[in-house]
């Protein structure tokens, strides 16, 4: 019989090689190009909010060829937990996850990044590096499904930073350095809260995203 099994990125691990990411790769860039030119004015930071959303876009987009409903699949905004998300609440198969996990980073990190270095383009190169840290976390979890069974499927609950996996076969004796296995049980579908709406911002992101934009048209206004 077939069991949902429930794991967890761990954040405080993911924020941390998001970061060792980040600085690592920024100070090989400016190591490769001696210096590098880039004002980060009102409309790059505007610029850089909307890669973030494009990061969980292209997630979606990459579900979207393994659902049979796209409105199960969601987007939204909790920056209390630090995260915008986009989340798949129909199973999907393994070459689907890893396809969805891996769409932004090939697109907004690998082709951007290579477009930046070719036309000489320090603002794309950083945006690329921007959204390497940024798939830390879908590193973490690409890396973990690598090692579980062809066949299990994959389904999000509630909980942007957790998902189910559903499989014959015990998943509880896989691990994986970021990931935390929390519990298994022969049938969680009433966990499945299927009534977050498509598009959701928290109330408590939503004062920092006006501030956010807010500093942005400032600075666009007074440059």
């Amino acid at each position: 019989m077939k069991k949902y099994y429930k794991f967890e990125l761990n954040m405080m691990v993911a924020n941390v090689l998001a970061l060792v990411l980040m600085m690592g790769v920024f100070l090989l860039y400016v190591f490769y190009k001696k210096e590098i030119s880039i004002g980060f004015s009102g409309l790059y930071l505007l610029v850089m909010l909307f890669y973030f959303l494009l990061h969980e876009i292209f997630h979606g987009i990459g579900y979207s060829f393994f659902v049979k409903n796209r409105k199960s699949i969601k987007y939204g905004c909790i920056l209390e937990k630090g995260v915008f998300y986009a989340m798949c609440q129909e199973k999907i198969s393994k070459k689907g996850i890893l396809v969805s996990l891996l769409f932004p980073l090939i697109f907004l990190t690998v082709i951007v990044g290579l477009i930046g270095l070719i036309i000489n383009n320090d603002g794309l190169c950083i945006l690329a590096i921007i959204n390497l840290a940024g798939a830390a976390g879908d590193l973490l979890m690409f890396f973990f499904i690598l090692k579980l069974p062809k066949e299990i499927k994959y389904i999000d609950y509630d909980n942007v930073i957790g998902c189910y996996f559903v499989s014959k076969e015990d998943l509880s004796k896989y691990t994986s350095f970021g990931i935390i296995y929390r519990e298994s049980g022969a049938d969680k579908k009433e966990l499945i809260n299927t009534s977050i709406p498509r598009i959701y911002i928290s109330k408590k992101s939503i004062p920092t995203l006006v501030a956010f934009v807010g500093l942005a048209l400032v600075m666009m206004l007074l440059k």
